[in-house]
């Protein structure tokens, strides 16, 4: 089984896509480059949310722009 270590964290491929889904639109959405310092805070800032237990809408939601 494939897994990938991510900021001391252990994600399955399929978590690896969602993350990487919700990254791409969050930046989208704020209008960031995604090598940005600003896109790196946001990375970090979903993926301790994901490892929280926040999941789906709840997830996008808590670091959507409002």
């Amino acid at each position: 089984m494939l897994v990938t270590s991510i900021a001391n964290g252990t994600f399955e491929p399929e978590e690896l896509s969602l993350l990487q889904g919700l990254f791409d639109m969050l930046c989208e959405l704020r209008g960031i480059n995604r090598e940005s310092p600003e896109a790196t805070t946001a990375a970090e800032s979903l993926i301790a949310r994901y490892k929280a237990g926040l999941r789906g809408d709840e997830l996008f939601l808590s670091v959507a722009p409002e």
